[in-house]
């Protein structure tokens, strides 16, 4: 019966979702998972501890949206971001060549560089500024950095999600990357496939597939080598790679493209990119404001304001305000998003804090789930990646999706006598295909676009990561099979 009962929260907020729209479904799932809190054995304490972690939750997610949409706006009222547009017009005539090569390559990129679902709130607006339907980009780009965060952030998915807890070696982490990246390369594939069907019922047939897949092709192959070497750089340079050969293989004859409205956006890359390549700033950026033993439920919660993309957005928008001389900051739209979209956003991001943070009597209503799936036997090969899926779906990181279950996902290797990197590499897989569906990331791209229905991109991007998550699940059974 808890079984059937832990899942009723995840169950709740799709089947509402898809049929009432998300603002419905997460209250509605608020209630039920602050009902089942309790049913758990957690105490009033604890359920407090777990909605104070919440609020810091929030709070960090919502100094992205208001960031984004700072410096995008800033960039609008300056006249920037047409100049953007007229540029990737001089690059190729194909309005269609330039969404997907900003879609793959920008989506990449800045996954590769910050996470923390940068991409979703920058890249959907460059696209809804060439002239595209904005439910139509935030679904595209979800579903694409559902491919990308494969290693997040300079691999902190695999290290921190995976390397750090487990007590990995070199040769595993080598060995769960190189699986994971070839996996996610052919599930890519479908994935652009359910993605050339949205795109042609969004916005008419397509006339470039060939090219667009070369485009791919340009990104993964570098991804999948460098998966093996340094899975912290893959994304990185396998996008600077794809978007470097893409200008002389898309270039028509003609003077070279205006990149100068592109110096916000180098800018701001270099500012997410440097605390990674320089430790010491990374550690004065890491620092926390901690709260340890929440209302005496021993819970802890902490919030990180420097490293949120925020300062970077904030410092970038006012170096393109004090440059194109802005007579005015344009603050008032930022502000309005944050105020909207902490309605939605709170709700969500608590259910799945009291669905983790239950577990104080018995098992956490998440570990229910881990165990009912382990109990599949020779099937469970199959649906591992829906548990990557789930875990970012409920916590909204691929990483923290690693950290609650990657222990389960090795411990049932090992009960089935089947290859732990393997194992481990469907639960990565999963978790990050699970960005395309959860609801913090929809909400805050779909914020910051100016989308007030949120129902539209879950329902875009639900079955298609379904699909990729059940081939990946099928490759990797496959793979068990012959690799033993």
């Amino acid at each position: 019966m808890n079984y059937l009962l832990a899942l009723l929260p995840i169950l709740l907020l799709i089947a509402v979702s898809l049929t009432k729209g998300v603002k419905p479904a997460v209250l509605a799932g608020l209630v039920v998972t602050t009902g089942l809190f309790f049913y758990w054995g957690a105490s009033f304490s604890h359920y407090l501890g777990a909605l104070a972690v919440s609020v810091l939750t929030t709070a960090n997610i919502l100094l992205t949206v208001v960031g984004a949409v700072f410096l995008y706006t800033i960039m609008q009222h300056t006249g920037l971001i047409g100049q953007l547009t007229q540029s990737l017009d001089q690059l190729h005539p194909s309005q269609e060549l330039r969404f997907f090569l900003l879609a793959i390559g920008l989506t990449a990129f800045f996954e590769g560089v910050a996470g923390f679902g940068t991409p979703g709130a920058i890249v959907p607006l460059i696209l809804i500024a060439l002239g595209f339907e904005a439910v139509l980009s935030v679904s595209v780009v979800l579903l694409l950095d559902g491919l990308f965060s494969l290693f997040g952030a300079v691999g902190t998915p695999i290290i921190i999600g995976l390397q750090l807890p487990l007590g990995l070696s070199a040769a595993e982490v080598s060995a769960i990357g190189i699986t994971a990246a070839l996996l996610m390369s052919v599930v890519g594939l479908l994935v652009l496939g359910l993605v050339f069907r949205l795109v042609r019922r969004h916005h008419g047939a397509l006339q470039n597939r060939r090219q667009v897949l070369m485009l791919y092709g340009f990104l993964m192959v570098p991804f999948c080598a460098l998966a093996w070497l340094a899975p912290e750089l893959a994304t990185v340079f396998g996008s600077l790679l794809m978007l470097g050969l893409a200008v002389p293989y898309l270039r028509q004859r003609g003077p070279l493209p205006d990149l100068r409205a592109w110096l916000p956006y180098a800018a701001l890359a270099l500012l997410l990119l440097l605390p990674k390549l320089l430790p010491p700033l990374r550690q004065w950026l890491g620092w926390e404001l901690a709260f340890e033993n929440l209302f005496g439920s021993g819970i802890r919660g902490n919030f990180k304001p420097l490293q949120s993309p925020f300062l970077p957005f904030v410092v970038v928008g006012l170096g393109v305000a004090w440059w194109r001389r802005s007579a005015s900051l344009h603050l008032r739209e930022p502000l309005g998003k944050m105020v909207s979209v902490l309605v939605v956003l709170f709700p969500s991001v608590a259910i799945a804090q009291l669905m983790i943070y239950s577990g104080v009597q018995q098992a956490s209503m998440v570990e229910h789930i881990a165990g009912m799936l382990s109990q599949l036997g020779p099937l469970y090969p199959v649906l591992a990646p829906f548990i990557g899926v789930m875990g970012t779906f409920i916590t909204g990181s691929t990483t923290i999706s690693n950290l609650v279950f990657g222990a389960s996902q090795q411990h049932t290797a090992t009960s089935l006598g089947v290859s732990t990197a393997v194992m481990l590499a469907l639960q990565l897989v999963g978790a990050s295909l699970g960005n395309a569906i959860c609801l913090f990331n929809i909400i805050a791209a779909a914020s910051v676009a100016g989308i007030k229905d949120y129902k539209p991109v879950l329902a875009n991007n639900l079955l298609p990561t379904l699909l990729a998550a059940l081939l990946a699940g099928l490759l990797g059974t496959m793979w068990l099979l012959i690799g033993g």
